[in-house]
């Protein structure tokens, strides 16, 4: 890839990843570990079951981020197309079900 390129990924990289500050905090993480940040990884298999860890905690942020948008998007279509009736008051018709 050239430069400019690089340069494009990157500042995106950084625009994208600050919406989501946990999910930043995670990719901080793996980094930490890639570059051995601690001191504490000294072994391939401390490597692998911490690699693991790390990217289950990932998953599970990444599909609550998700599940949080995608509920804040839905509720959102639900207000533009008209909103919901909270509170219906059943009508006559109805009330020789109960």
């Amino acid at each position: 890839m050239d430069t400019m390129s690089d340069l494009n990924q990157t500042e995106e990289l950084i625009r994208r990843a600050g919406r989501y500050p946990r999910l930043q905090a995670q990719i901080l993480r793996m980094l930490d570990m890639v570059e051995n940040a601690g001191g504490d990884i000294c072994t391939a298999d401390a490597a692998e079951e911490r690699a693991i860890e790390d990217l289950r905690t990932f998953g599970r942020e990444l599909l609550q981020t998700w599940g949080q948008r995608y509920a804040e998007d839905a509720a959102a279509r639900i207000v533009q197309e008209g909103g919901v009736a909270h509170q219906v008051k059943k009508t006559a018709l109805a009330q020789h079900l109960r």
